[in-house]
């Protein structure tokens, strides 16, 4: 390489470092005008003043604590049969409305109907033995005050007599029982109800005490809870209380129909049974939450035309003293009966809240 060529080749070298550093320069502001460094306030516009706007307030707020339960029959009637036999047919299912005295379950009677039979056949020996000793005893009281027989022939009359009417009582008292007998092959409904369980079927055997089926009174429910130690003395019988059922848009209002005297061990809590008006499409088994009157704590309230939500967060716009708006993420609590809603956290007690549709 000659000295002309090397001297060309320094150079072209040299002028790309150079290039490369007047980019790094540009690149990294070396030539733009720099701001001192401090702090700016940002000026927002200015809210007018016939924007709507609400003031966040402190109130006394009655604190409400739920206790879960479950709906359960104030009378439920689990049915089984007194005597043992072959079951011949079930006439309910689960879930059937009944009346009280309709007929549920009926069993074999073959046996008890022979039975039956057989003490009726005695009841009508025994009454026509009666009748006859009867007859015999007024002809040998009429021929005694004639002087026919003898007094020791009466009384053996008289004897015959009571023997018969005895063993007719007795014979009375077997057709009684074996009807009663045979009427237990109809299992029938005790009480108005709707069939819950169906816990036998056609051709199982029935014992006595072994149940068969379970009804409840669907007019007579109520909403089973346990609470704490700490609330159960605000609670009185008689007390309304608001009850919500995951299948009821509203609450409803029970009342307090009975208070367990007796603490759970393990969880410090008493068993309440809040009793629940009648309202379709509420069975027995279902989840519920009764809420508790706890006393009252002071709360900071802002009205919910106040709150925007982007996403799963919550904002409001706070007005300065100049009225200029301050965008703030807040946190939420419950909203009361009035239609506002606590804030937790991000505003304090006397702002002012730029309500939604009230200005940029």
């Amino acid at each position: 390489m000659t000295s002309k060529q090397l001297i060309f080749r320094v150079a072209e070298v040299a002028g790309a470092l150079c290039l490369m550093l007047l980019l790094i320069l540009w690149m990294s502001g070396a030539f733009a005008e720099k701001i001192e460094p401090g702090v700016v306030e940002a000026q927002g516009p200015v809210v007018a003043e016939d924007v709507s706007t609400a003031v966040a307030e402190e109130a006394a707020v009655p604190v409400v604590e739920e206790a879960a339960g479950t709906v359960q029959a104030e009378r439920k009637t689990v049915i089984s049969s007194r005597i043992t036999a072959l079951i011949e047919n079930v006439l309910v299912r689960a879930g059937d409305v009944v009346a009280a005295g309709d007929p549920l379950i009926r069993l074999d009677d073959r046996d008890l109907t022979t039975r039956m039979e057989e003490a009726r056949r005695g009841a009508d020996a025994a009454a026509a033995e009666r009748v006859r000793t009867e007859r015999n005893l007024r002809r040998a009281k009429s021929l005694l005050t004639q002087g026919v027989v003898s007094q020791g022939e009466y009384d053996q009359a008289e004897a015959a007599f009571k023997v018969a009417d005895a063993e007719w009582a007795r014979a009375q008292q077997a057709l009684q029982g074996a009807e009663v007998a045979l009427s237990f092959t109809v299992l029938r409904a005790p009480v108005d109800g709707r069939i819950v369980d169906r816990l036998a079927d056609s051709g199982d055997m029935a014992l006595p005490g072994k149940p068969l089926l379970s009804l409840y009174d669907p007019t007579a429910l109520r909403i089973e809870v346990q609470v704490r130690e700490s609330l159960v003395s605000r609670l009185s019988i008689g007390q309304s209380l608001r009850v919500r059922l995951a299948v009821v848009d509203e609450a409803i209002e029970g009342t307090v129909d009975e208070i367990v005297p007796q603490a759970e061990a393990g969880s410090r809590t008493f068993l309440v049974k809040v009793g629940l008006p009648r309202r379709a499409g509420v069975y027995t088994g279902m989840f519920g939450r009764v809420e508790i009157p706890a006393g009252e704590r002071r709360r900071t309230l802002i009205p919910t035309a106040a709150i925007e939500h982007v996403g799963q967060l919550d904002f409001v716009r706070v007005l300065d003293p100049d009225r200029r708006p301050e965008r703030r993420l807040v946190t939420l609590g419950p909203q009361t009966d009035d239609g506002r809603v606590e804030v937790l956290s991000g505003v304090r007690q006397g702002e002012r809240l730029v309500l939604r549709g009230g200005g940029t």
